[in-house]
């Protein structure tokens, strides 16, 4: 009697075991379910400025265009902007543009929780920790170029947020959705402030345009006013 009682509790035990073990298999499944994966993939997108092109007074040519990107946050609309949840955590380099055009670059995969996204915010980083020849040393933005002919330089070490919106939102579900920010480097200096880069001065007379927020070469107004246009000319799609 005594061994049919121990061989029924371990056949109880087996039985609770395995429920137990379907519910949490239901719970892990039904919270999957409440995720969807997202590809996140930064685009530089042009017509005119891969090639020089005449904008206001100045054949103007960019050949190179970088970020440097601390983190990546999903809103669901403007009311959730104060919450820190962060789904990409950087820092991300990111190269959108070389001498023979626009390029783009996927940082990752992640989930995160269905909904509808409207915005999405990435914060610029400046950074040290990187030889003191890379172009992003201490600086969260670079260009470079020609003007009329001349080699040219702009970088920026503006550490704030860009939000880029789409009309509608991004639905997000137990499914792969494929995000894109992208940069239309053909409006740079048109999407919010007229930049005639004409005006952009070589005071040192080295021979370098540089358009920076420290002033140099008397540009200093020129460079905060292309950091707006770039912020401006970035776009949200899902593909």
């Amino acid at each position: 009697m005594n061994i049919n009682f121990f061989t029924l509790n371990l056949i109880m035990m087996k039985k609770n075991i395995l429920f137990l073990t379907a519910i949490l298999l239901f719970i892990s499944c039904s919270k999957d379910n409440e995720n969807g994966g997202v590809s996140l993939t930064f685009k530089g997108h042009n017509h005119t400025l891969k090639s020089a092109t005449v904008f206001a007074e100045a054949d103007v040519s960019i050949t190179d265009f970088r970020l440097s990107i601390r983190d990546v946050e999903f809103k669901m609309d403007e009311s959730d902007l104060d919450s820190s949840e962060v789904e990409f955590r950087g820092p991300f380099d990111v190269d959108l543009m070389n001498e023979t055009g626009p390029l783009s670059q996927t940082i990752g995969n992640v989930e995160i929780p269905s909904g509808t996204y409207k915005v999405l915010r990435f914060k610029l980083h400046k950074s040290r920790d990187r030889a003191s020849t890379d172009p992003l040393f201490d600086r969260s933005l670079y260009l470079e170029g020609t003007i009329n002919g001349t080699p040219f330089e702009f970088w920026h070490d503006t550490s704030e947020n860009f939000d880029t919106e789409k009309s509608g939102g991004i639905v997000v579900s137990d499914n792969e959705v494929d995000v894109v920010v992208q940069f239309n480097i053909d409006q740079f200096l048109s999407s919010l402030h007229i930049i005639d880069l004409s005006q952009a001065t070589d005071s040192d007379e080295d021979g370098l345009i540089e358009i920076n927020p420290d002033n140099d070469d008397d540009n200093g107004d020129i460079a905060d006013a292309l950091k707006e246009n770039i912020k401006e000319a970035a776009d949200l799609i899902k593909l």
